[in-house]
């Protein structure tokens, strides 16, 4: 299907956006773009390798990775100190443009920052929980970016249609409880599919955390968070009838968002509200756009582990 087909579909769901659940082709395009991040998953589970240095890592990927013979271009760098216990390091760049397929990659690394210990009980612990919880994400990031450039490159090798790829990070979160870097990804093969990953660690345990871990246990944490999305999501769509949701769809209950998931997307703001994110497709049509909903502290501040 070319660009402007997808054009003409997305027209037609401004003008009537209670027919865009009738068209099949955006729901694929989730499968099938989201299957490449699911494969990558799927990897992670079945092999755990020993943590390395930034330099050794980034000469193996380039030997998995090779030039090959387009204007493609890898580069060493890193980012100022973004933690008291944690870096952000850009592990390395790919830049790839040839006839109609273009691809802007950052591949980011954390590090444990050196840090003087005053106690050798707690803070060695915590260091030591910050080591593994470090070495788990920088796998995981590393596994999910190269399969989805190695899959760019197919494409590109074939040289059918066109294509691209955007990966780019930012530190979300930084204060002292917790660090969460955002891993923003763009793939466009017609259409285009905008996705996200969080990873966020407590700094008070040095380990990596879900949105689960932050309330007590027994707590209605699921029900309430989402409750407070569905209402910020019916109010957007009494606003303005050009905003549209998966919620209330008596149509199509099956199409109705039912709440966060356990490896939800999630992060903390300037203010210590939580902000949850869904990817494009998640919870609303592609011509929403990927969604953030914020709830506010005092909504879950009694929940939450002491």
């Amino acid at each position: 299907m070319e660009m402007d087909d997808y054009r003409k579909i997305e027209e037609r769901i401004l003008a009537s956006k209670g027919d865009y659940r009738h068209i099949p082709v955006s729901k694929e395009m989730e499968v099938k773009l989201n299957a490449s991040i699911e494969r990558a998953e799927a990897d992670k589970k079945k092999k755990m390798r020993h943590r390395i240095c930034a330099t050794a890592a980034a000469a193996a990927l380039l030997v998995i990775l090779p030039n090959t013979g387009a204007e493609a271009a890898y580069a060493m760098g890193s980012l100022p100190v973004v933690g008291k216990l944690f870096q952000a390091v850009t592990f390395r760049d790919y830049q790839y443009e040839n006839e109609g397929f273009d691809a802007n990659v950052e591949v980011p690394q954390i590090v444990v920052d050196d840090v003087e210990k005053t106690d050798e009980g707690e803070t060695g612990k915590e260091i030591g929980n910050a080591e593994q919880a470090v070495e788990e994400i920088n796998f995981d990031i590393e596994q999910v970016t190269n399969q989805l450039i190695e899959e760019f490159q197919e494409s590109a090798e074939l040289g059918e249609s066109h294509g691209t790829l955007e990966i780019h990070h930012e530190t979300v979160t930084d204060n002292e409880n917790y660090f969460t870097l955002k891993l923003s990804i763009f793939q466009a093969a017609g259409s285009g599919y905008q996705s996200y990953k969080f990873y966020t660690i407590d700094k008070k345990t040095g380990k990596r955390i879900q949105i689960g871990d932050l309330f007590k246990e027994g707590s209605d944490y699921v029900e309430i968070l989402s409750e407070n999305i569905k209402e910020q999501m019916r109010a957007k769509m009494s606003e303005d009838e050009g905003n549209m949701y998966w919620v209330d769809d008596e149509d199509m209950p099956e199409w109705n968002w039912e709440g966060i998931k356990d490896d939800q997307n999630f992060y903390f703001d300037a203010e210590g509200n939580i902000v949850i994110v869904f990817d494009e497709y998640e919870v609303a049509p592609g011509y929403m756009g990927a969604q953030e909903f914020t709830v506010e502290r005092p909504v879950f501040e009694g929940m939450l582990r002491e």
